[in-house]
């Protein structure tokens, strides 16, 4: 190899080796300090669940501090409107709940950057208060969608990033908007979520349509059986007025209508309802109806079975049922009524 050869390929392999140091560098010193790799780090903290990488790009207590409050506010906007007296209540009240509020979600965080999963939706298991604030802000229903947008104010030293998810309960994409700034580090933060007012007034105006929608749906369905299994009920107390118990013929009538009328109508309300999307707030009331459905689908499966067996067992079951029937139909109006008032006059 000539010299002027020798010459050439030791300056290419210098200018490699300075546009590798160059590149080291830009990564290292520069990229790794930027609001991109702070974005990108938390997502790889998630996926990688390292709780240390994402707590080294979240400021976690500034931002669940100015969160609580942000949230609160905007739910309390979209319960109770501005009501100014109020308005101070429900503030001195939230103001009380924030410390336990705080460290339970923490917790929450802290298992869902170690497990990959949040705490369990299990009522049986411990961490219910848990899942009831983990269900109240939403965030079981968030799926991330995308960085529409980041955005570095060089003067005011903030970005702020444009974080879209989807939330399940109101069916539609949020956009949040996530505040960074530079720790003492030198690494950029996630400080605030600025517009949690605003999601907490989305969220909460769509669980009241969902809910909204859900009592006018089953309210018809409610409604459309009740005339069907009444009507049912005049043709059997007229079959049982007419005729007398001790009648097979007035027997066999009466176990028709229960068994072709009755309890077919209360089968397919229960069909029905259970074909109805619950909104996680109505679960309650729409199990208490489903175990109604069925303690009047024992009852009338009890009754016929009594119009051929003649066995007093046999009807005092049933009776029980319907008396249990009775007593949650009580407790399922109240939950009702008591959902409408939230609601005000407009759904009376």
């Amino acid at each position: 190899m000539s010299r002027t050869m020798k010459l050439k390929v030791a300056l290419a392999a210098l200018l490699a080796v300075l546009l590798l140091l160059t590149g080291l560098f830009w990564y290292f010193r520069i990229y790794t300090k930027t609001p991109e790799y702070a974005i990108r780090s938390i997502g790889d903290a998630f996926e990688r669940r390292d709780e240390t990488l994402f707590l080294r790009y979240v400021r976690l207590d500034a931002v669940l501090d100015s969160g609580y409050d942000d949230f609160m506010r905007g739910t309390m906007d979209a319960e109770f409107g501005h009501s100014r007296e109020t308005s101070a209540a429900l503030e001195d009240f939230s103001k009380m709940l924030k410390p336990a509020f705080i460290t339970m979600l923490k917790d929450a965080v802290h298992t869902r950057m170690t497990t990959g999963e949040w705490p369990s939706a299990d009522p049986a298991e411990d961490g219910a208060d848990t899942e009831n604030i983990l269900s109240r802000i939403g965030v079981r229903d968030l799926t991330f969608r995308e960085i529409a947008n980041l955005t570095h104010n060089e003067e005011a030293q903030t970005a702020e990033a444009e974080v879209v998810a989807h939330q399940g309960e109101a069916d539609s994409d949020f956009t949040f908007k996530v505040l960074l700034s530079p720790s003492d580090e030198g690494d950029w933060q996630v400080v605030s979520i600025q517009n949690l007012h605003e999601y907490a007034v989305v969220l909460e105006q769509a669980r009241r349509l969902r809910i909204e929608s859900y009592l006018q749906e089953t309210d018809a369905i409610m409604v459309r059986h009740d005339q069907t299994s009444g009507a049912a009920q005049l043709r059997l107390y007229s079959v049982l007025g007419a005729g007398a118990l001790g009648s097979q013929a007035t027997r066999d009538m009466a176990r028709q209508i229960m068994e072709q009328n009755i309890l077919v109508d209360w089968q397919e309300r229960k069909n029905e309802l259970e074909a109805v999307s619950v909104p996680r707030s109505m679960q309650s009331l729409h199990q208490l109806r489903l175990k109604i459905c069925d303690l009047h689908i024992a009852y009338a499966q009890g009754y016929a079975s009594w119009m051929t067996d003649k066995n007093a067992a046999t009807i005092r079951s049933a009776e029980n049922s319907l008396r249990q029937a009775e007593v949650l139909e009580v407790e399922a109006s109240f939950l009702v009524q008591r959902a409408k008032r939230s609601f005000g006059d407009k759904m009376e």
